[in-house]
């Protein structure tokens, strides 16, 4: 009897262990999806829109009038605005401290003298107030009337005419500065080509799209030998940071008629070079094919397609970004408050001397010691933090999603401090990406995978302009007019970073 009553316990207490640990299994498993749940609301819902709720009404039951307003309505609305405005504006007083912004002294300036209302014969000017307000005139297109007039010589041996500058489109119609502006319009300023179609019909010329579009396409064909040179420039350096942003591209054959491709960023900090590189698919054979026979660092998110293949390069150092692994622990931050927070101000530690050596421009040998220093003995004990973290945090959670994703990596993470010039993460690559992703919320597309091969490389270029604080479209201009007659061994001349000092030098 004591035997059964033992046996009975046993089974008891063994339910009830079954019990607690499916109840277990269950709270992590909610856990881990109130976990991606919550990433998917910050991502999705992260700002909200106000919706405009459905009313069913019988068009029987409107009264049919005039739905606009007549004058008399207009003035009265005008002059209650106005009563409103009056009653909230406060009286002028200028805040202790603030000043207007200084205009450019490069500008310039248009005189305008304005005399008292009141008689001033017999008085003398004894000082004079002035007031500087910015403006502008809107964009204008006009056209340059080329003559050349023809000379014949004295002896009858024939006819003298200049020739004509070297043109983007010969015998087109648009100028270099048209063709530039247009290609900046784009790959700048997100700006899809209908509607510079539509500014351009407002200013007096109408373009079709067509003829719009072959404009970039002519531009294109003159600078692919100049992104050729970029392209071997760029992976010809010792130090690369690699990201990828998807395309869409329109495709026939495709059963959707929409293409999912992937822009590739090789971006080279040392040199302040990008090289944007399109290919069909996110698999390994892009940069596979671009990195063959590469040697150097190369510094990742944490895609498995780097890790495939570069992790075990002999000739390849394979450096991860913080800023990934950063956001792990945030995101784990509102289920273990306590130890995520140790991570992050650990790693707010690292960030910190990362932004003191910017401000004080310290040398990359200078930045070197001091990592060593003071970011090496931070990223030892975050190391050995992790690794004993590691065991008692369950597994699945975010905290143990975070540790089991940076852990592996720790070596890759703390590479940066081997060398000054390295960045402690992707961030600079990611920076260059925003563009085009303002541009693929414009214009949504390519028209073509040829179309986005040419996308890639006016993004290269607009990129390293911006990195090298050159303005986009006279750079573009310049290069239009140039490149014909340049130099083939002189070609780098033409490049952002190299441009300014030849055009000051050669006018």
């Amino acid at each position: 009897m004591e035997d059964t009553a033992t046996d009975y316990k046993l089974l008891y207490e063994q339910a009830i262990a079954a019990h607690q640990k499916v109840v277990a299994e269950k709270d992590e498993q909610i856990q881990s999806l109130n976990f991606e749940l919550d990433k998917y609301k910050r991502y999705i819902f992260g700002k909200k829109n106000e919706k405009l709720a459905s009313v069913h009404t019988d068009v029987n039951q409107i009264d049919l009038f005039e739905l606009g307003t007549d004058q008399q309505q207009q003035e009265e609305l005008s002059q209650r605005v106005a009563d409103v405005v009056k009653e909230k504006t406060p009286a002028k007083k200028r805040d202790k401290g603030t000043g207007r912004m200084i205009l450019p002294e490069n500008l310039r300036r248009a005189i305008i003298i304005i005399e008292p209302t009141e008689d001033v014969t017999g008085c003398t000017i004894i000082g004079e107030e002035v007031t500087e307000v910015l403006d502008l005139i809107p964009a204008e297109f006009y056209v340059k009337r080329y003559i050349r007039y023809k000379y014949a010589r004295a002896n009858g041996e024939g006819i003298i005419t200049a020739s004509l500058p070297d043109r983007v489109i010969e015998k087109g119609i648009p100028s270099e500065a048209v063709i530039a502006q247009t290609v900046v319009d784009k790959y700048v300023f997100g700006l899809p080509l209908h509607r510079q179609i539509d500014k351009y019909r407002r200013l007096g010329v109408n373009v079709p799209a067509s003829t719009a579009s072959d404009w970039i396409m002519k531009g294109w064909q003159h600078l692919a030998p100049l992104w050729e040179l970029l392209k071997l420039l760029v992976l010809n350096q010792k130090y690369l940071q690699l990201d990828e942003t998807p395309l869409k591209v329109l495709d026939r054959d495709h059963k959707n008629g929409v293409h999912q491709g992937y822009v590739w960023i090789y971006n080279a900090t040392c040199d302040k070079l990008t090289l944007f590189d399109y290919r069909k698919g996110r698999d390994q054979s892009g940069p596979k094919q671009m990195l063959e026979g590469y040697a150097g660092i190369l510094q990742v998110d944490g895609y498995s397609v780097y890790e495939k293949l570069f992790g075990n390069h002999p000739d390849i150092l394979l450096v991860y970004c913080m800023a990934h692994s950063r956001r792990k622990f945030v995101d784990a931050l509102k289920y273990d408050k306590e130890r995520s927070t140790y991570v992050l101000e650990r790693m707010q530690i690292l960030y910190a001397l990362e932004q003191q050596m910017r401000e004080e421009k310290l040398d990359w040998e200078e930045k070197t010691k001091l990592r060593q220093e003071k970011s090496v003995p931070v990223l030892l004990e975050l190391k050995e933090w992790m690794i004993e973290q590691l065991p008692l945090v369950i597994p699945k959670s975010p905290l143990g999603q975070a540790i089991a994703y940076t852990l592996p990596r720790w070596e890759g993470l703390s590479a940066y401090a081997l060398h000054g010039q390295i960045e402690i993460d992707n961030n600079l690559a990611e920076n260059v990406i925003r563009p085009l992703a303002i541009g693929r919320k414009a214009f949504l597309f390519a028209g073509s995978h040829q179309a986005a091969e040419m996308a890639a490389a006016m993004y290269s270029f607009m990129a390293t302009c911006k990195k090298n604080g050159v303005d986009e479209q006279e750079w573009l201009k310049d290069v239009f007019e140039r490149i014909q007659s340049h130099k083939q061994k002189d070609l780098y001349q033409l490049l952002p970073n190299n441009w300014i000092e030849y055009r000051n030098q050669n006018g």
